[in-house]
């Protein structure tokens, strides 16, 4: 069985108990990924400025709910507020591959791994509930080097809880963990299996 494939039935797996659950959660490194014959270069965000992302409330009865907003650019408004602001440069400290803000993805122009995929993605929904549940979705693409052409285009849904966002870097946190999650899903999907020529990446 090529690499590819015994990291795909750990994604198929890994993916249906994080559909209801944190753990466990697929972790796929960039090495995993070239395994697969996969450059996973990068994802950008596609959430509107100040978009409401949830809130959390603390434990106590007097205690005021934390709301979370997107922060795309920082105005004079956004510097007086009380909420929590999360941008790209917050989510690149949880571990998460984003590219910076107003980057456009680019599956030609730019400097890739030396193999026959490459994958990148479009974040495009936060929710953020309790302490801490973090819900994620990206659509994804998947440009094929040697056609030369777009060969999938599909989204998935990420879920994982734990004990901090990871915004300032701690780790593990539920935000890279529900992007694998994402990943994970992703790389199960039929469709996606099927886009790929699998006979051609090394086993």
């Amino acid at each position: 069985m090529s690499r590819y494939l015994r990291l795909l039935v750990g994604a198929i797996a890994l993916g249906a108990c994080s559909s209801t659950s944190s753990q466990p959660v697929a972790n796929f490194t960039p090495a995993d990924m070239l395994d697969m014959g996969i450059d996973m270069f990068g994802v950008v965000a596609d959430i509107p400025h100040r978009q409401y992302l949830g809130e959390t409330t603390a434990a106590g009865d007097n205690q005021f709910p934390t709301v979370y907003r997107w922060l795309a650019e920082m105005s004079l408004i956004d510097r007086g507020s009380t909420d929590v602001q999360i941008s790209v440069q917050d989510l690149q400290a949880a571990g998460l591959p984003m590219l910076d803000q107003e980057t456009r993805l680019d599956f030609v122009g730019g400097m890739y791994e030396p193999v026959r995929y490459r994958l990148a993605g479009t974040l495009t929904r936060i929710s953020i509930t309790r302490l801490y549940d973090v819900r994620l979705t990206v659509d994804w693409q998947l440009y094929d080097s040697e056609a030369g052409s777009m060969v999938f285009a599909g989204s998935s849904d990420g879920f994982a809880r734990g004990q901090n966002l990871g915004l300032t870097g701690m780790r593990p946190n539920a935000m890279l963990d529900s992007f694998q999650d994402c990943l994970a899903k992703v790389l199960s999907q039929d469709e996606f299996a099927r886009a790929m020529a699998v006979e051609g990446v090394p086993g």
